[in-house]
């Protein structure tokens, strides 16, 4: 009983510590837009969801940067306690996030991904051509 406890705990922490890391990096908008080098551009933030339909999954982006020169910024924002490794299925979600998002807002926008993550991103071939710009924690408390 002990180590369904610990168990159970253990992926408490793990979801509170994603969910923390998320309003850290929605509280530093202007730092996270300094780091992209898109501090003079408008920009509105905000997240999106749209709920599975028809067999699909839900579609959750952590936030969304809407710029006033013609570009969103999507951001996948992952909280990890070593570099990040993209896996085949992540970046399969990715797109489907993508696709879910262009459909619902009608944008003719260019999309950007952003991984905004603990220790960066480990490139492989299924970040490549994916993951446009890759922030660390860093960023975050530079001056914004």
């Amino acid at each position: 009983m002990k180590q369904k406890w610990y168990l159970s705990q253990t992926q408490a922490y793990k979801i509170w510590s994603g969910y923390a890391f998320e309003n850290i990096c929605l509280n530093h908008i202007p730092q996270i837009k300094k780091a992209l080098g898109i501090s003079r551009v408008y920009t509105l933030a905000s997240t999106f969801y749209q709920a599975g339909q028809a067999g699909q999954k839900d579609a959750q982006i952590d936030l969304v940067l809407d710029r006033n020169d013609h570009v969103i910024n999507l951001f996948e924002i992952k909280f990890y306690n070593d570099v990040f490794v993209l896996s085949k299925a992540y970046a399969n979600q990715i797109r489907q996030k993508q696709t879910i998002f262009k459909t619902k807002s009608n944008t003719r926008k260019q999309i950007f991904w952003v991984l905004l993550t603990t220790f960066g991103l480990q490139s492989n071939p299924h970040s490549l051509g994916l993951i446009d710009d890759v922030l660390g924690m860093e960023v975050l408390f530079g001056e914004g």
